[in-house]
């Protein structure tokens, strides 16, 4: 019941939240030509044991107002005792669909595809020292923007399907330039 309340809380100032931003906003900022360099934090729910945290490097290009496309980098910081030496990493290339684009508020949806990789050392020497898996798949997701005029900050949640799959989030900021 407790969580039942706080859920439909969450729910409620999120709704006000956006009712609130959208009238703030009138012009379209994203616009065709624009370049995005960001860097952020992501957490993969479902990567290492209980879920990692990892580093994460976009850059975007604008084709349209309301349509860009870019790739990102995700290297995870593996801390997973049931391996020597744990490497995770994801490069995601990805096309975004703006339904909200004004000044200072946008939301996006995304989908892409996705590559990534886990590497490992065994406990043992000699050539097959190291274990690896690599995997291609699908990305689906969204986005929010909140630009601050020379900061765009961001939060991006995003579903793998195939390819080591899983749920991660993106938080960050990015530069037009």
């Amino acid at each position: 019941m407790k969580n039942k309340r706080l859920r439909s809380s969450l729910t409620l100032v999120a709704i006000l939240s956006v009712n609130l931003i959208l009238p703030l906003s009138v012009n379209a900022q994203n616009m065709a030509g624009d370049s995005h360099i960001g860097l952020g934090l992501a957490y993969g729910f479902d990567v290492g044991a209980d879920g990692e945290m990892g580093m994460n490097v976009n850059l975007y290009r604008s084709l349209t107002d309301n349509i860009r496309f870019g790739a990102d980098f995700i290297y995870y910081l593996l801390n997973d005792p049931r391996f020597q030496n744990p490497r995770f990493i994801e490069l995601n290339g990805n096309i975004n669909y703006h339904l909200v684009n004004q000044e200072v508020f946008r939301i996006y949806l995304l989908a892409g595809v996705h590559f990534a990789g886990f590497r490992y050392d065994r406990p043992v020497t000699g050539p097959d020292s190291e274990e690896s898996d690599y995997e291609f798949g699908l990305n689906t997701g969204g986005g929010l923007e909140f630009d601050l005029e020379g900061i765009i900050l961001f939060a991006e949640p995003r579903l793998t399907i195939g390819g080591f799959d899983q749920y991660s989030i993106t938080i960050g900021g990015r530069f037009i330039f």
